[in-house]
C-alpha cells in the first residue's frame, strides 16, 4: 500500500518504508539517504513537519503511565506504508500512548529507567 492510498488510523500495526536523511559514517558516504523499514504501532502524529509516531515497546507501570520507546518519521520522507494489522490495540490505548509520549517531550533529554540493569548472559568459562 503506498503512502497516498494508506488510511492510518491511531492502533494500527504498520511498517514504514523511508529514506533517512544520513551525514555519514564508516558505513556511508556523506549525505546518501539510507533506506530503513520501520514497524511500530502507529499513535498519531507530532511536529511540524508532521512526523507519524511509531510506538515499538510500550512499558505500563499503571493505567494512565507508560515509558513508551518511540521512532518519529517525518510524512515527507515516506517511501511507502503497509498497514500489517489494522486496529492492533485500540483508539483509546493509541491516544494514551502519544499523551506519555508528548509529556515527555519537553526540553529535558530522556532519562534512562532508573531500574534498567545489564543483563549478564555469558558465565565466564575458567
Amino acid at each position: 500500500m503506498n503512502k497516498k492510498k494508506a488510511k492510518l488510523e491511531p492502533g494500527d500495526l504498520i511498517c514504514i518504508f523511508w529514506n533517512d536523511a544520513s551525514i555519514g559514517s564508516s558505513f556511508t558516504a556523506a549525505g546518501i539517504p539510507v533506506p530503513v523499514k520501520s514497524v511500530g504501532i502507529y499513535v498519531g502524529y507530532a511536529g511540524e513537519p508532521k512526523h507519524a509516531i511509531l510506538c515499538q515497546n510500550d512499558f505500563v507501570y499503571n493505567p494512565e503511565l507508560h515509558d513508551v520507546d518511540y521512532t518519529a518519521i517525518p510524512f515527507p520522507w515516506f517511501k511507502e506504508i503497509r498497514i500489517l494489522h489494522k486496529a492492533f490495540v485500540t483508539r483509546e490505548e493509541a491516544t494514551l500512548i502519544l499523551q506519555n509520549i508528548l509529556t515527555g517531550m519537553g526540553t529535558r533529554r530522556r532519562c534512562r529507567r532508573i531500574f534498567q540493569m545489564r543483563a549478564n548472559n555469558h558465565d565466564k568459562l575458567d
